[in-house]
């Protein structure tokens, strides 16, 4: 029995469903506390599995081996029937004798000897019968052969029918036979049905509520996502490479379905049986939320787990520059966080909002697609509001923080013209807002705010962007030559020449303005690029991948002389 199933019943014919509904959570905890007394449901709670043995009278004789497992809000029974088998008919047993002789040596053997009659047939036949047992063979009828046909193979014809056994020592028996046929097994997740015996004495270890184990395992290892699919073994992301748990055996689909459904919750775990994706976010104890995705492929089942980190990393531990941190000091305006894909702008906008808790005594509203690092109020007063779906719930969500006056606004995906819109108004009016773009260099992050309006509006935006925006940082994240990641960074101030460019729509030469404002503080992205391969932290060949201008900065590289004739050979 397993929630979200029908219960069934397996037999050597094949399993059978006992009902057409499934088992629900408060039908599987009565079921528990009929079978269970309350220690041993302490022990299911404290351990998470139980089995015990139990009888009925329903079925005297038979033992009943009742295995319990609990894992997250999900319960699993099995029932393991093991069947004494006892013979239908048993012979009465002379005091004499302990096995009993055949009929024919019965009549020679239990009565005196007497002289044959005159008519040549023995008057031991004239004699009383002695006294038997009502079942004993001897007064049974003869047994048709459809009978015998029609008897099932637990029955033997009657004695008497019997071919003469030859008269054997008497041997001391304890009692009567009794024959223990194996129990059936009924696996803890369906699928595949197996009916090996098992061990005498082996304690059930399901491997599916070894959930939290594989996380803690991932997150001992510093994974930032768990891997599940079926036929393979679970997986781990690490410094965005992808390694399997080679101390893990492979999973199956029915192992899969179980480790997801001890974590999901019931509207999940209905979208997950009814083969659709489903989403949610747990927390796990020692490992913080982890937020899950379900699918299926070709193999069957599969999931991601994404380990949210609870733990705040600061802007000194990501090593922030000065120029950088002293965006944080800005009290209007806009600040732009770009970087591609899983670049670390959600961890560098955190950063951003410690820096001013630490320092402020403001009102900060952070408006997150996804909540990962949570902010205590230390100077200022920080609100987390996680706005998932559709963009409009962000735009929404956006407004109705403007009208509670915050001093920080922070918004971590600027992807629609109306939630720049939103946001330009915001810096023009007073307010810091710190708002992310998917970019990989500052230029690029500029250009695409003013691309995401409408053509007639682009010259506008631009224009406020020019005036109200601050600085940007982007960032890109790169595979150290000993393991790890480290952040290369681009800076970019709003000085006057660029505010210029900016509003003339001339965002294609902001690259220039970078390289000529080194001494106020910028830092274009090929600097950082090679400081890293300079320093022998990076790879020349990881900087070159990560390079938005690769032609450049093979330039640079050249000038520096640095070896590059890697790119020779990828060519």
């Amino acid at each position: 029995m397993h929630i979200g199933e029908r219960p069934y019943v397996l037999s050597p014919s094949g399993s059978t469903n006992l009902s057409e509904r499934t088992l629900t959570v408060d039908a599987m905890k009565g079921v528990l506390n009929d079978l269970l007394s309350p220690a041993d449901q302490e022990t299911l709670d404290d351990i998470g599995a139980v089995e015990r043995e139990i009888t009925t009278k329903d079925a005297p004789g038979d033992k009943f081996i009742l295995v319990a497992a609990r894992g997250g809000d999900d319960i699993w029974i099995e029932l393991r029937r093991q069947r004494a088998v006892v013979p239908l008919s048993k012979p009465a047993e002379p005091a004499a004798c302990e096995v009993p002789p055949s009929p024919a040596d019965q009549a020679s053997a239990s009565l005196p000897a007497e002289p044959p009659a005159s008519d040549g047939s023995r008057a031991a036949e004239h004699a009383p019968r002695p006294r038997m047992a009502p079942n004993h063979p001897q007064n049974q009828p003869p047994a048709s052969p459809a009978a015998l046909r029609t008897s099932g193979p637990a029955l033997r014809p009657p004695a008497h029918l019997e071919e003469p056994a030859p008269v054997r020592p008497a041997t001391r028996r304890t009692g009567p036979v009794r024959e223990t046929s194996p129990g059936v097994v009924l696996p803890l997740a369906r699928s595949p049905i197996r009916t090996e015996t098992p061990h005498a004495g082996a304690t059930p270890a399901p491997r599916h509520l070894g959930i939290g184990r594989l996380l803690r395992i991932a997150s001992a290892r510093g994974a930032s996502s768990l891997y599940l699919t079926a036929d393979a073994r679970p997986s781990i992301r690490v410094d965005d490479e992808i390694l399997p748990l080679e101390t893990e055996a492979p999973l199956g689909k029915a192992e899969v379905e179980a480790l997801i459904l001890e974590m999901a919750p019931g509207a999940s775990r209905d979208a997950f049986a009814g083969g659709s994706s489903a989403e949610w976010v747990y927390e796990l104890p020692d490992v913080g939320r982890v937020r899950c995705v379900t699918f299926r492929d070709q193999r069957g089942p599969g999931a991601v787990f994404r380990l949210i980190p609870t733990r705040l990393i600061s802007a000194d531990q990501l090593g922030l520059s000065r120029d950088i941190q002293s965006l944080c000091g800005e009290r209007e305006g806009l600040v732009l966080v770009a970087g591609p894909r899983l670049s670390g702008k959600s961890t560098l906008i955190s950063a951003f909002v410690d820096l001013i808790n630490g320092t402020r005594s403001d009102y900060i509203v952070s408006l997150e697609t996804e909540i990962k690092f949570v902010h205590d109020n230390r100077r200022a007063m920080v609100s987390q509001r996680e706005s998932r779906g559709e963009p409009e719930t962000m735009l929404q969500g956006a407004r109705a923080a403007l009208r509670e006056n915050p001093d920080v606004l922070v918004i971590d995906d600027l992807k629609t013209p109306e939630l720049v819109a939103v946001a330009l108004d915001a810096a023009e009016s007073g307010h810091l807002v710190i708002g992310a773009v998917t970019a990989h260099t500052t230029s690029a992050a500029i250009s695409r705010l003013i691309e995401t309006a409408a053509y007639e509006r682009q010259t506008q935006v631009a224009l406020s962007l020019a005036e109200c925006l601050r600085g940007a940082v982007a960032q890109v994240l790169l595979r150290k030559t000993g393991g790890g990641r480290v952040a290369a960074r681009e800076l970019l101030f709003n000085m006057p020449s660029v505010a210029a460019l900016i509003a003339e729509g001339k965002v294609g030469q902001l690259p220039l303005a970078i390289d000529s404002g080194r001494k106020h503080g910028m830092v274009p992205m090929n600097d950082a690029l090679l400081g890293f391969v300079q320093g022998g932290a990076v790879d020349a060949r990881e900087a070159y991948r990560k390079a938005y201008d690769r032609a450049a900065f093979l330039e640079l590289m050249k000038r520096e002389g640095i070896d590059t004739s890697f790119v020779e050979r990828l060519a």
